[in-house]
């Protein structure tokens, strides 16, 4: 349903995510709110009692990643490695030999062996395999993979890499961080199947009332895709494309796009990870692992390599998005970004950590001395059961610390980092009010956890005059709810069912 005037009405709509502004009706032209009262011109859309909140925003999702969940083996409900093998011969059945088998899902933790699988393992079959772990920062390849890669025992350790190996010094299948790219970029992928993966994404999304997306965006023909797909309007959310760093010398030549929204698109970001995830213990520690005390990580940019590539990027105009996770890769961006541009330029260039997971009160502190934007994902604190075995007992009351954050003054803007885990938003507001097995100290209100998902996400994005809110001039972009999350004990709040979603006044129902 389109109109280019409408009217809301009959029901809870709340203009900011307070618990508060609250109206029984709004009226829409031309896409954007006009007012907080109905338009007896205009058509009506009666919600009966519902409730309606700014639509909500995804801050960091692979959409790319997620549409492909559909063409490649789930391994999330893998219990041992012998249903890993099952799973990849019934997939290797109906393949030509030469064909990729891809996967992702699996999760040591939860495989009986608890161990990682390795090439032994996946030789069961002979077309190449490459499955990564859920996290996606680590996963395992083949003997044909590998081959096809041209990874043997002679292959050097890329910097902020690991090349996992056996006795004999030949790898075993297993690579972590920058070595998956060395079998990934071997892997091959058409254009139509990006562009189908990427739609069918999108429309998921907006089932759950998902109007905005902040896109970690894999490589330049994803890039493409995901342009041309948002100018067809094909894709009805609001895109702001965070660009891989392969992209940064392309991006010289799109001056002319950055900075700039374009039918609801715009290339906001360059993403550098600094270390990895705290699930495969790649996430780099200031402290080692507590349960694998020889490890503190890996840390996958260098100082030297940060400054040289924040140089570029000022140039470009582009915000940067530093992935870090561990406590030592935070420090890492922090410390950089001082150096390299100080509090004034990271405040006007609303500069982002990636997930921000384990943070002293020294580093909230310097990081809201700088202005920088947290970009984090509320559902990682149901995810992570195992936080405290990783991390003891001590530092894992610094995990997902989003309240101190708050109160220090840092932004946060929310999101899923699907396909790692679950893209619902409901889910991640559940986790943020309830946080269960972390400290309950950190709780947000359900009103500080909707903001994260709105006004928050549009900060982020440089979109906050058009998006977050429902006031008069912006975007009219709801999510129409079966019940009042302001309102709501916190086990409700994961029950959210997203009724319909409007995205600048067009209209999609839910069954």
């Amino acid at each position: 349903m389109a109109n280019s005037d409408l009217t809301i009405h009959n029901g809870r709509i709340y203009l900011q995510p307070d618990g508060e502004s609250r109206v029984e009706a709004i009226s829409i032209r031309n896409g954007r709110v006009t007012r907080t009262r109905a338009n007896r011109e205009a058509d009506s859309l009666d919600i009966h009692g519902l409730v309606a909140i700014p639509g909500l925003a995804d801050s960091h999702i692979h959409l790319l990643g997620y549409g492909m969940l559909t063409r490649t083996l789930n391994l999330s409900g893998a219990r041992t490695i012998h249903e890993i093998q099952s799973m990849l011969e019934k997939a290797a059945s109906t393949k030509l030999k030469d064909q990729w088998i891809l996967g992702r899902g699996w999760d040591q933790e939860k495989l009986r062996e608890h161990r990682y699988p390795d090439r032994s393992d996946i030789d069961i079959v002979a077309n190449p395999v490459f499955l990564r772990r859920i996290c996606g920062h680590v996963a395992v390849a083949n003997s044909a993979a590998l081959t096809a890669a041209g990874v043997n025992e002679k292959t050097p350790e890329p910097f902020g890499g690991e090349i996992d190996r056996d006795s004999t010094g030949k790898p075993n299948g297993i690579l972590k961080e920058r070595a998956l790219e060395m079998v990934g970029r071997s892997i091959p992928r058409d254009k139509r199947e990006t562009r189908e993966a990427l739609l069918v994404a999108s429309q998921k999304l907006l089932a759950l009332g998902v109007t905005a997306l902040h896109c970690i965006v894999e490589d330049e023909q994803e890039f493409k895709a995901l342009k041309s797909l948002k100018k067809e309007g094909k894709i009805e959310q609001t895109i702001y494309a965070i660009l891989p760093l392969n992209m940064l010398e392309k991006v010289r030549s799109m001056k002319d796009e950055i900075g700039t929204w374009t039918n609801g698109f715009r290339v906001g970001g360059i993403k550098i990870f600094l270390d990895g995830s705290l699930g495969a213990r790649t996430a780099a520690l200031e402290h080692p692992y507590d349960d694998d005390l020889g490890s503190y990580g890996i840390l996958t940019t260098s100082k030297e390599q940060l400054l040289n590539l924040i140089g570029k990027t000022r140039e470009t105009g582009l915000q940067l998005c530093l992935h870090a996770i561990g406590d030592k890769a935070v420090q890492l961006g922090v410390e950089t970004l001082n150096e390299a541009l100080g509090p004034h330029d990271c405040q006007k260039s609303r500069h982002r950590i990636e997930h921000a997971s384990l943070l002293s009160p020294d580093l909230i502190k310097n990081m809201a001395n700088l202005g920088l934007v947290a970009s984090v994902q509320p559902r990682f604190i149901y995810s992570d059961s195992w936080a405290e075995q990783r991390l003891g007992k001590n530092r894992v009351q610094y995990l997902y610390p989003f309240k101190s954050m708050l109160r220090a003054g840092i932004h946060l803007a929310a999101g899923s980092d699907t396909p790692s885990d679950d893209p619902s938003p409901a889910e991640g507001l559940w986790s943020a009010v309830s946080r269960p097995g972390l400290s309950p100290t950190e709780r947000l209100t359900p009103i500080e956890a909707i903001s994260g998902y709105t006004r928050g996400a549009a900060y982020a994005s440089f979109s906050e005059n058009d998006e977050g809110t429902l006031e008069p001039g912006k975007w009219a972009n709801l999510a129409i709810l079966d019940r009042d999350p302001f309102e709501s004990p916190p086990e409700a709040l994961r029950k959210l069912r997203v009724v319909q979603t409007i995205v600048r006044g067009k209209v999609f129902r839910w069954n």
